[in-house]
């Protein structure tokens, strides 16, 4: 029996990329015990997925004591999901055997099954599951995956109960380049429910900008907005009332790849990251990207290559709403009411 350990990610979105991964690696070894090395942001991901084992904190450990109980393991194969530098490295100084990952920056040498990183390239679940390559291990297809309890599920049943075919909305995200603002989100739900009246409602979490983002959006919309759940939900609940709503609409954050692994339908606004990196994918996938059009390719190239956060916000900034309402509009008439 192969006993296997998973370096994972940090935050939330990043930790359900990994899952198509874990669900290979457990289909090719079967019996296989698997081991989650995550950070404490993305662990309520991962809880419930039948492939794992147990899951480690990275933050609950001195670098000394995680390598210790690493090394009691005595694990077989490490791979490192993340292409950051201390995954390689942890695996090699925990002295596992088979250490794969992806190869760059320097962290190759570390590594011993290594594939090459084709940075902006490709989508980050395909970068992922390229490690599995160098194992000669057959992917079990792209799609992310999450799990609740049924007891989970059924508070999500009960929450939506009245709110079939809701809009949920998702203003959120870890930095403002990513956040499409109140002012032009509130226009958008606007002008969508005067031609779909469905339920709208507000996700969030308890952070400053989501609470006020919430607030503008209730003071302009008014009763357009049947519910706010913003600081009133767990990750786990979250994800329930997620899983049973229709549609999602929000930036490159947790929720949107969160509503994508449920295969609910998911509309992506993108400022400065990538949707060929961090999108949403399947049939109900929609993602916006407006940079091309609103952007120089010098701002760009520094936004997304560089530096990560452009201060500006210039693309979301001029993206009408009038340019996301169609892909709204088209989701909608997907359904019957």
């Amino acid at each position: 029996m192969k006993k296997i350990l998973i370096i994972g990610m940090n935050y939330i979105g990043d930790t359900i990329f990994i899952t198509p991964l874990i669900r290979a690696i457990k289909k090719h070894y079967k019996d296989c015990i698997i081991d989650i090395l995550n950070g404490k942001r993305g662990v309520d991901i991962l809880k419930e997925n039948p492939h794992i084992n147990k899951i480690i904190i990275r933050e609950e450990n001195t670098l000394e004591n995680l390598l210790k109980n690493i090394k009691k393991e005595n694990y077989d194969i490490g791979f490192t999901a993340t292409t950051a530098f201390y995954g390689a490295s942890i695996l090699y100084k925990a002295k596992i055997p088979i250490r794969a990952g992806v190869s760059s920056e320097l962290r190759g040498i570390l590594l011993n099954k290594k594939t090459s990183w084709k940075k902006h390239k490709r989508h980050i679940v395909d970068t992922i599951l390229s490690i599995l390559k160098p194992m000669n291990i057959e992917t079990d297809g792209i799609e992310t995956e999450l799990f609740l309890t049924e007891e989970e599920n059924n508070f999500g049943i009960e929450k939506m109960k009245n709110y079939k075919n809701c809009l949920i909305v998702h203003g959120g995200a870890t930095r403002i380049s990513k956040r499409y603002n109140a002012d032009n989100f509130a226009k958008l739900i606007e002008m969508f429910y005067k031609k779909i009246q469905v339920p709208i409602i507000l996700i969030g979490s308890a952070s400053k900008e989501d609470i006020d983002f919430a607030n503008k959006m209730k003071a302009k919309l008014g009763d357009i907005i049947t519910e706010d759940f913003t600081a009133k939900l767990s990750i786990r609940e979250l994800m329930a009332i997620i899983k049973n709503s229709y549609a999602l609409i929000g930036g490159d954050s947790a929720p949107l790849h969160i509503a994508n692994a449920f295969n609910i339908y998911s509309i992506g606004i993108f400022g400065d990251t990538l949707p060929l990196i961090y999108g949403a994918r399947g049939e109900k996938a929609f993602n916006i990207e407006e940079r091309k059009k609103y952007c120089n390719f010098f701002k760009s190239f520094h936004c997304e290559y560089i530096k990560r956060g452009c201060k500006t916000v210039d693309c979301l900034n001029r993206l009408k709403p009038e340019e996301i309402l169609d892909y709204l509009i088209e989701i909608y008439n997907l359904s019957e009411f």
